[in-house]
């Protein structure tokens, strides 16, 4: 029989909590062992409950002896929790993420580990690292899914079934491949691609879309204040616009102060293609010609 294969899940929200009950499906439940990291008592219980991990902690240091350690926690926060594994964890504990942003966690990473291996020698102490951070494997990861709903009680065990994975690192061929398995045994296909073209390409997928709902609910909601009668209007292309308009501020607005130089750029593209449907407003003719090219 294979040995279990040690799992910490730093952050139980959707995500977090989602690869942690795929991972315990009752085709993986014998494969994986889950170690679930909070903040909070309440989300650990919920996740005990719900079955998403064999082991609830608040502590990061019980990442210790994992195989592999998934950062699912907010982008702004992947950097400083992967600081704080690095003097924690084995070297033969390979840490990861799912954020939605590669390319500046891949160089604030590189650029500090550089940083406290010069240090190091400078002050010839590193003897006393627990761990040489030269044998530290980092691998980026970002699953393209998720719902607009938030927190560990919207976890679904089928969320990345046929999912992409997106993986954009790889230095370490080995540690890869078992993070690509990892993401496969929870239903995933796995995509490889720089972080530059990740981040650029995610702009206009994934984050663009998301600022259009925040944008498009805000002047809904101002012009419901003196129109009641609006909710009577609001039916399925309304709903599928708006429908991510809900999703965590705390996530999304790390996500777009991060990427923000990708998402300026698709950004002014998108005014550009309303400007000339604004301008068509006035011809039926033009504004079916400028329909029909969004269609080619």
């Amino acid at each position: 029989m294979n040995k279990k294969i040690y799992v910490g899940i730093i952050g139980l929200g959707q995500m977090g909590g989602s690869l942690g009950l795929a991972l315990k499906s009752k085709a993986m439940k014998d494969r994986y062992h889950i170690i679930g990291i909070a903040r909070k008592e309440e989300t650990l219980k919920q996740a005990l409950k719900i079955k998403a991990v064999d082991e609830a902690s608040l502590a990061l240091r019980d990442a210790k002896l994992c195989d592999i350690a998934v950062i699912c926690t907010p982008v702004d926060t992947i950097v400083p929790i992967y600081r704080q594994l690095s003097k924690i964890v084995g070297k033969n504990t390979i840490i990861t993420d799912a954020g939605s942003v590669k390319e500046q966690i891949e160089r604030q990473i590189e650029k500090w580990r550089v940083k406290s291996e010069d240090t190091a020698k400078t002050k010839s102490v590193n003897s006393t690292l627990h761990t040489p951070l030269s044998t530290l494997v980092f691998i980026p990861a970002h699953p393209m899914a998720g719902r607009e709903n938030n927190g560990i009680m919207s976890a679904d065990g089928e969320m990345f079934k046929n999912a992409n994975i997106i993986i954009t690192g790889n230095k370490n061929p080995a540690a890869e491949k078992k993070v690509a398995q990892m993401w496969k045994d929870a239903g995933a296909k796995i995509v490889k691609m720089t972080a530059k073209k990740h981040d650029d390409l995610a702009a206009l997928t994934s984050h663009l879309p998301h600022i259009i709902a925040f944008s498009l609910n805000k002047i809904y909601k101002e012009k419901k204040k003196n129109n009641s009668e609006i909710d009577a209007l609001t039916a399925g292309s309304f709903k599928s616009m708006t429908r991510v308009s809900v999703s965590s501020a705390d996530m999304w607005a790390p996500i777009f102060a991060m990427n923000g130089k990708n998402i300026k750029k698709h950004l002014k593209a998108f005014i550009k293609k309303l400007k000339v449907f604004e301008k068509a407003l006035n011809s039926q003719s033009q504004l079916k010609k400028e329909i029909l090219k969004t269609q080619e």
